[in-house]
């Protein structure tokens, strides 16, 4: 498939742009210098506990980030399909970005629900103050133009305004919010999620990453709080901005084996989100493998109702959460890992092997941890994992 590109220029701005626009306010996700040389990556990992959602970027000079300026362009598909949105037309929508039609706050956004003049429920993600808010964008709008997929979070448009920094995009509004809120019981008029729920959102997360990987696209920060949830709790994966693009990173791709294969490791700097970062992106180094180690950490969140970082003592050991499922697994004593929020029963051999598959997506040799489209025929009972599992391997240093 061939895209065409056109030069959008952020200078100009909307005639009917209003200044006096409440600005949106940067939140506490922070980005911080990071010394990967010196990172013992499992060992720190209950450091993360006090930056648990932080996200993380290993910066460049200020100089030289990749900080957005008003001479820059953003270059986006010729005939796409998103629509550039007026700021007019956001406010209307938002009542002027009401604090009551504030729905969230995460790392330099916030999040409107608004309805546009057709009625069509919208959910609005101003940007703000980002060192790389033009390569956030550009990827949000090339992936929003690229892509649609059941279990991909839709985007319908944008607003650009450089002159008074006015940086939003639009997507569908998702009725049961995102899962991070779910497990974390912050939704109060929500029931508790039970495990015919928690199957059917892992599997259109995995479904939703395997579609990116299948177009050569690592998302790069998969978690709980970028899975949306529609009014049926289909997952849709959204937050594409730290996306890598494998086919415009070839000039920085270190083949472990078949040249732009599928185990092609890119070099950039260091982006995520702590806990759910595999030690290669740790280090600056991403393949297809470190979306599948970030939902493994998903998976067992989603199983259990714990935090990614959250540590519990065992044996005399402090253990994030991929650790405590190794050691009860190991110790035949996996039930206590499951969320006692789960209302009504559950199949005891399929979350023995859901947690067993997100045992080996974490496991810290990315070539020993399955593909995602491998991870959807797992959870559907379509193949057997048996053959995987007796290669497991959580690495010498797990715990």
């Amino acid at each position: 498939m061939t895209f065409k590109f056109s030069t959008i220029d952020l200078t100009e701005d909307p005639p009917d742009f209003d200044p006096h626009s409440p600005p949106a306010s940067r939140s506490s996700t922070i980005c911080l210098p990071l010394n990967p040389a010196g990172c013992s990556f499992i060992k720190s990992l209950t450091s993360c506990q006090v930056a648990a959602e932080a996200s993380l970027c290993l910066a460049k000079p200020a100089s030289n980030f990749g900080c957005w300026r008003p001479s820059e362009s953003i270059q986006c598909p010729e005939e796409g399909r998103l629509k550039r949105f007026t700021v007019r037309e956001l406010k209307l929508a938002t009542n002027n970005f009401s604090e009551t039609k504030k729905v969230g706050e995460g790392g330099f956004s916030r999040v409107y629900e608004g309805h546009l003049a057709d009625g069509s429920r919208v959910a609005m993600k101003r940007l703000t103050g980002h060192p790389a808010l033009g390569s956030i964008l550009r990827a949000e709008v090339k992936l929003g133009n690229m892509i649609w997929h059941r279990n991909l979070l839709p985007v319908h448009g944008f607003c650009m305004s450089s002159k008074h920094g006015e940086y939003t995009l639009v997507y569908t509004f998702m009725v049961n919010g995102c899962l991070d809120s779910l497990l974390r019981g912050q939704s109060t008029e929500k029931r508790p999620l039970d495990w015919p729920t928690r199957k059917k959102i892992a599997i259109g997360a995995a479904r939703g990453i395997s579609h990116l990987h299948d177009l050569r696209i690592i998302h790069r920060d998969i978690k709980p709080s970028n899975i949306l949830l529609d009014e049926d709790f289909k997952a849709r994966i959204g937050d594409f901005g730290l996306a890598l693009f494998m086919d415009e990173y070839k000039d920085k791709a270190v083949s472990e084996g078949e040249p732009n294969g599928e185990d092609t490791f890119f070099t950039d700097w260091t982006v995520g989100t702590f806990g759910y970062m595999d030690p290669e992106s740790g280090t600056g180094r991403y393949s297809v493998k470190s979306d599948v180690y970030g939902f493994g950490v998903t998976l067992l969140e989603l199983i259990s109702g714990r935090r990614a970082c959250q540590t519990t003592c065992l044996d005399g050991d402090e253990l994030v959460l991929p650790q405590l499922a190794h050691a009860l697994l190991k110790n035949e004593k996996l039930e206590t890992i499951i969320d006692t929020n789960m209302p009504g029963g559950y199949d005891e051999s399929e979350v023995e092997k859901a947690i067993r598959l997100a045992l080996l997506c974490t496991q810290l040799d990315p070539t020993r941890r399955p593909y995602m489209a491998e991870a959807v025929l797992f959870l559907e009972g379509i193949i057997s994992l048996e053959k995987r599992w007796e290669k497991y391997e959580p690495g010498d240093d797990f715990i």
